[in-house]
């Protein structure tokens, strides 16, 4: 019985320790190499320690085939978390050039404001609402690049007027941005 006793108490205080520890702990920024933001992010991660990369997917087309890719929202930056700035570790990793600092300090990042990142991102879609009148712009295709206004929009597909050669056609809504 004593010894579960200890035991719990071990538990209960190991526990404690642990939340007080994560409560101490901040949020810093660093600037990262060109296009090493993920890759910094992993380092960190491999290492034991919390990292964040605000990331969102775009889709990209080439001559030859889509793809859907990963972007980086604030490129150049990575977000890392640790009790200090603990530069001889922060150094470590080979994908960072500096810890942004200000007066002299690390910037220290409130994690309501990371958190209020990572939620704005997860909800993101690109929401291609056109209505009659919108002035757009041709994405892909034979006409990439002209200019037209929306006739009508009916389900996924709308009627754009192209004045420049008096062209009337059907697209595809991903196919068209809006211009503004």
């Amino acid at each position: 019985y004593k010894y579960n006793r200890l035991k719990r108490t071990f538990y209960f205080s190991f526990i404690f320790n642990l939340l007080s520890l994560i409560n101490n702990m901040k949020w810093f920024v660093a600037h990262t190499k060109l296009r090493c933001e993920v890759k910094a992010s992993d380092f960190f991660k491999k290492n034991g320690v919390e990292s964040y990369v605000p990331v969102f997917e775009e889709k990209r087309q080439w001559s030859d085939r889509t793809k859907i890719i990963i972007i980086p929202a604030i490129s150049g930056y990575v977000f890392f978390r640790l009790e200090k700035a603990d530069y001889s570790f922060i150094n470590l990793n080979p994908f960072l050039r500096n810890v942004v600092r200000r007066f002299g300090q690390a910037v220290e990042i409130h994690g309501s404001e990371i958190q209020t990142m990572k939620d704005c991102l997860k909800h993101y879609t690109e929401d291609l609402s056109f209505c009659a009148g919108d002035s757009v712009k041709v994405l892909s295709g034979v006409l990439k690049n002209k200019s037209g206004l929306v006739d009508c929009v009916e389900n996924n597909f709308l009627i754009l007027l192209i004045n420049s050669i008096k062209v009337k056609l059907s697209l595809n809504t991903t196919k068209v941005v809006a211009v503004v």
